[in-house]
């Protein structure tokens, strides 16, 4: 048997890679290094060798010790496990080099944890957006008006039928194609995945994060926004492609129909679960298909206390 044989029936994929829980394997570090530490008092060359054993079951296993997502999350603070966490509870449009900020997969790949992930935003640091009032920006462009109260916001009829003609005509082609346009890669580099145990669709550019979506109806639904948006704005050249995505996924809340299936839209909140902790979304899904269009973590729509 070849080593690399070896190595192959002793990793457990659903645990190692892309799927590895960081607040597991620092619990399961933490442990190997008390036991070692024990060992070696015994015999010092016990305690490297027994290390080197531990070290070796976390790396190909994912745990050393069995029931440790148990074990994480009723012993580690939940502020603790947001400093691992890693799994988007919103959308973002990553960029590279030649846009503002560059991602890697940590932003998005570890489907075991929760570090927020802004929906429809580009992978810089967030400076152009921070000060930009993406709902005026909507109000000025046409796409969103007062309602007959005057006290909520809804689609302006002739934005929302521009928009729907758009998500017509969006497909995964015009979906890559804008995210090469949007971030300055070569439309050729850029793929898009489906990680089913992170809930995300994921769009790479060798190797590279560009952004991830709650499905591929939420993608659909910016590539068009942004599309509907075109003409509407008389600075809209100037706005960074971090701003552009912000404000396709500013109007995604106020969808009316599923991208997807064509499918009726409900609004609620639910609790997202990732290898060790737990927290309560607002989600926007559609009614027939189950599609996620969009998830915000309910923590950033409470109202800060004064």
């Amino acid at each position: 048997m070849t080593a690399s044989t070896l190595a192959d029936r002793l990793r457990q994929p659903e645990y190692t890679g892309e799927n590895r829980c960081t607040p597991c394997t620092v619990v399961n570090v933490v442990i190997a290094a008390a036991l070692s530490l024990l060992l070696g008092v015994a015999w010092p060359p016990l305690g490297f060798v027994s290390f080197a054993l531990f070290a070796g079951a976390i790396y190909f296993r994912g745990y050393l010790i069995p029931g440790t997502p148990t074990l994480t999350k009723t012993y580690f603070p939940d502020r603790v496990l947001r400093w691992f966490d890693k799994e988007p509870t919103q959308t973002r449009v990553g960029a590279t080099a030649s846009a503002p900020g560059s991602a890697t997969d940590d932003d998005v790949d570890a489907e075991s944890s929760g570090e927020e992930v802004e929906s429809g935003q580009l992978d810089g640091d967030g400076s152009s957006v921070a000060a930009f009032d993406v709902e005026a920006t909507l109000m000025d462009a046409g796409a969103l008006e007062l309602d007959e109260s005057g006290d909520e916001l809804r689609l302006a009829p002739a934005f929302e039928s521009a928009w729907d003609d758009e998500i017509a005509r969006t497909d995964e082609t015009v979906a890559r194609r804008w995210l090469a346009r949007l971030t300055g890669v070569d439309e050729a580099d850029v793929t898009l995945e489906s990680r089913a145990r992170s809930r995300w669709l994921v769009a790479m550019a060798d190797g590279t994060t560009l952004g991830t979506w709650e499905s591929n109806g939420a993608l659909v639904a910016d590539v068009a926004a942004d599309a509907a948006l075109d003409g509407r704005l008389d600075d809209r050249d100037q706005l960074t492609a971090e701003q552009r995505s912000a404000l396709a996924r500013g109007l995604r809340i106020y969808l009316n129909s599923c991208p997807t299936c064509g499918g009726g839209v409900r609004f609620g909140s639910e609790t997202a679960e990732s290898c060790c902790r737990s927290w309560e979304v607002f989600v926007v899904r559609c009614e027939d298909c189950e599609t996620r269009l969009l998830e915000v973590d309910a923590e950033a729509l409470e109202p800060e206390a004064a």
